[in-house]
């Protein structure tokens, strides 16, 4: 029986990045694991809204997934992460903010044309 991978474990690590991106735009920063469930969720049912739960990210492919994409956004500059006591956040960049605005999230990642 022919069981495909779902799109955001097949697409490179950038396509994924860009297409998580605009759900950082819902609010000016979220808790780091809470956003990474989030986006889980988002995955699979198309909605986005907070969750909490307990997980592994390295041993979920999914979150594994999620965590790699939310790094290459981190690394072109389009999300910040900062610490509040021991919990990390993470939101967008006034660059994140402006590729959303002017549809160019692709060209930061380095990604060609349309998705």
């Amino acid at each position: 029986m022919n069981n495909p991978q779902p799109w955001w474990l097949t697409q490179p690590v950038a396509e994924v990045a860009a297409a998580i991106l605009p759900l950082f735009s819902q609010s000016a920063y979220q808790e780091d694991r809470d956003a990474r469930v989030s986006i889980g969720n988002w995955f699979k049912t198309g909605s986005y809204k907070s969750r909490f739960g307990t997980f592994d990210p390295l041993k979920d492919p999914d979150q594994r997934a999620i965590t790699e994409a939310i790094q290459v956004l981190e690394q072109a500059r389009l999300l910040v992460r900062i610490f509040l006591g021991d919990q990390s956040h993470v939101g967008l960049t006034r660059l994140g903010m402006h590729a959303l605005q002017t549809n160019t999230v692709r060209q930061h990642l380095g990604l060609q044309g349309p998705a």
